[in-house]
């Protein structure tokens, strides 16, 4: 009996840890720098001058070509607002979010809190760094209140 009791205590305990390893996270540790900064291409803190308007500029039209659909600045469609951003996060964490979804949405416990929240799809909408650094910049003057 207490060989019986003992082994389905093992197999339990086994399968619970089996399992718990197959939710479809990733075990990865994540580490202080991508707690802060984000989970992607961007594994250094960025410097960032004075806000380029023309850079800007070319943000919002990328901005309103592929984010406004589910990303508005002042209120929730299906995705976070997204007016204080730039005052919340870094730069490298914005950049890592736009550039790498998918993972960060996975991952990061920003990412999943919001991958819950907003359960929409994050995908990468094809964006390259140059890209990625004007829609930084627009959300930058979006957070200066300089936007509409």
């Amino acid at each position: 009996m207490h060989k019986s009791l003992f082994f389905i205590s093992s197999l339990s305990l086994s399968l619970l840890f089996l399992f718990s390893g197959c939710s479809g996270e990733t075990d990865k540790t994540v580490t202080d720098f991508e707690l802060e900064h984000g989970i992607g291409p961007v594994n250094e803190v960025i410097t960032l001058n004075e806000i380029n308007p023309e850079l800007a500029q070319r943000g919002k039209m990328i901005y309103d070509n592929l984010c406004i659909a589910c990303h508005q600045m002042d209120a929730v469609v299906t995705a976070p607002r997204l007016r204080n951003t730039a005052n919340n996060r870094s730069a490298a964490f914005i950049l890592n979010y736009i550039l790498n979804p998918e993972e960060m949405s996975q991952r990061h416990p920003v990412g999943r809190q919001l991958a819950g929240e907003y359960p929409g799809v994050k995908s990468r909408l094809g964006i390259e760094m140059e890209d990625a650094l004007a829609v930084l910049e627009y959300l930058r003057l979006a957070a200066k209140g300089e936007t509409d």
